[in-house]
């Protein structure tokens, strides 16, 4: 449960820092790529979090409440999405810079999270765990 939470750690710091690094190098070749860009990292992050928590909720929920926490959580992140893509198109509607700087933001903590998952170790095992059963 350690390497969990160590992981959860790493991604959603991972992606905060890459957001802003990234928000602060577009923002020499066009300022409404920098600010949507770091809007939709903000959310990408923000919404990686809610993912989070809803699954930590749903693990200990009753069957029953399970089904509308799921529907719940999910129209909350959409909202977020529709929110920061609304806001991205109104900082720069005729050039779209914003809009593709928010839309390129939402999928930086994927990204984060697809590398991670990629070199992450994993749990520690035991010699004892390393032999496939006889």
């Amino acid at each position: 449960m350690d390497s969990i939470r160590q992981f959860r750690n790493v991604a959603l710091g991972g992606g905060l820092l890459l957001s802003i690094v990234a928000a602060a190098g577009a923002c020499v070749l066009s300022p409404a790529l920098g600010k949507g860009l770091l809007c939709g990292g903000i959310a990408s992050v923000l919404a990686f979090w809610l993912l989070l928590r809803q699954t930590e909720r749903l693990a200990a929920a009753p069957r029953e409440k399970a089904h509308t926490a799921v529907y719940t959580w999910t129209l909350l992140r959409l909202l977020l999405y529709g929110a920061v893509l609304s806001a991205g198109y109104r900082l720069d509607p005729e050039s779209l810079h914003g809009l593709l700087g928010a839309g390129i933001g939402l999928f930086v903590t994927q990204g984060v999270v697809l590398v991670l998952g990629l070199a992450w170790p994993g749990p520690k095992t035991g010699p004892e765990q390393d032999e496939p059963p006889h």
